[in-house]
């Protein structure tokens, strides 16, 4: 899906949402283009529904299983999330796949059932390409964008 889709259905889904937030930037980041792994823009949807409040946490790691380790302990409330989008940005050089495998299975194994429910629950993974003094490496990252029920 092109950028300007990507932003149309977004404001369609969410009127009031400003463009120079940072919840639409990251969506715009998360379904836009450029992804290693392709997005469904059903979840999209899905995140935005009715009565929500959105977060968005970044972190850095030696690896995508310390970020993952870093969001559990550091943001516990992430467990009571009512879904979360995830995007892992790879440091230059290949990515390692099993890595970013590892990292899933820890989220799935730190979540209690309750939170395990996540809709929607996706992630994808960007690469970062060369570092400014052109060498490979640099740290893994992890963006968490999160939906929380507003209540009544």
């Amino acid at each position: 899906m092109l950028a300007n889709e990507v932003n149309a259905l977004i404001k369609k889904l969410s009127p009031f949402m400003e463009e120079d937030s940072e919840l639409f930037r990251e969506l715009m980041t998360f379904f836009g283009q450029g992804s290693k792994i392709d997005v469904h823009h059903g979840d999209l949807s899905k995140f935005l529904g009715h009565k929500r409040l959105y977060r968005v946490i970044r972190l850095k790691g030696e690896s995508y299983k310390d970020c993952v380790y870093q969001l559990v302990d550091n943001y516990p409330e992430s467990m009571e999330a009512l879904g979360m989008l995830r995007y892992y940005k790879a440091p230059a050089g290949p990515v390692r796949w099993e890595e970013v495998e590892a990292a899933e299975i820890a989220i799935g194994k730190e979540l209690t059932m309750a939170a395990y429910g996540w809709m929607p629950d996706a992630w994808t993974l960007f690469e970062k390409g060369q570092n400014a003094e052109g060498n490979e490496g640099g740290e893994h990252e992890l963006v968490a964008i999160l939906a929380f029920d507003l209540g009544e």
